[in-house]
């Protein structure tokens, strides 16, 4: 049986971040009076493992994920924004979380499942990265400037937006089965009759 752990890691937020979300959201159509005040970011390393780690599996993970020169900054299961809480309408703060879509491995994945693979973490079959942002605002943002917001941060092509901890990778997209369609012998009817299907 797979399950899912978190590990979370606070980076450093791009110096250019907040002024530049700060610009796009003054020339949008939905600029409020609510201003943008902070901006904190975080990583989260959603590890999926078949089994459970032992300690010296645990120990060689965290040494893989945690940074080099912080290397107490690394937490299993606890947030640095654990105490935000998103759906209080009286908040200043908000926690976005995005991270790859459910329905492909990103090439982050793929690499990262080699390395601990070479390491002898075996039981790790998946590990994908996430951002984190805790957004503190000058009052109580609107449900559009948090849409608008979630727009800037990610690429809706590659990421989605994570609205609690992911606990599986399964996306519950089902797979079509293949289906020939006879062009030379039917034609346009073929083309068509597929079509409506």
């Amino acid at each position: 049986m797979s399950s899912i752990i978190h590990y979370y890691r606070k980076t450093e937020t791009p110096h250019s971040l907040l002024p530049s979300l700060k610009e796009q959201l003054s020339t949008s159509s939905s600029s409020s009076t609510v201003d943008i005040t902070s901006i904190e970011t975080e990583s989260c390393f959603n590890v999926q493992i078949e089994g459970a780690l032992n300690e010296e599996d645990k120990n060689r993970l965290e040494w893989l994920l945690r940074e080099t020169f912080c290397k107490d900054g690394l937490r299993l299961e606890t947030s640095a924004f654990a105490n935000v809480v998103n759906d209080d309408n009286t908040n200043n703060k908000v926690v976005l979380e995005f991270g790859p879509r459910m329905t492909f491995t990103s090439a982050f994945s793929s690499n990262a499942t080699s390395i601990t693979s070479a390491c002898g973490l075996s039981k790790i079959s998946r590990l994908e990265r996430s951002k984190r942002y805790c957004i503190t605002f000058s009052s109580p943002p609107t449900s559009t400037l948090i849409a608008t917001l979630e727009s800037l941060l990610h690429d809706r092509m590659t990421e989605q937006r994570y609205e609690v901890p992911i606990t599986s990778f399964e996306s519950g997209a089902k797979v079509e089965p293949v289906v020939w369609v006879k062009i030379m012998e039917e034609g346009r009817e073929a083309l068509e009759r597929i079509n409506a299907e």
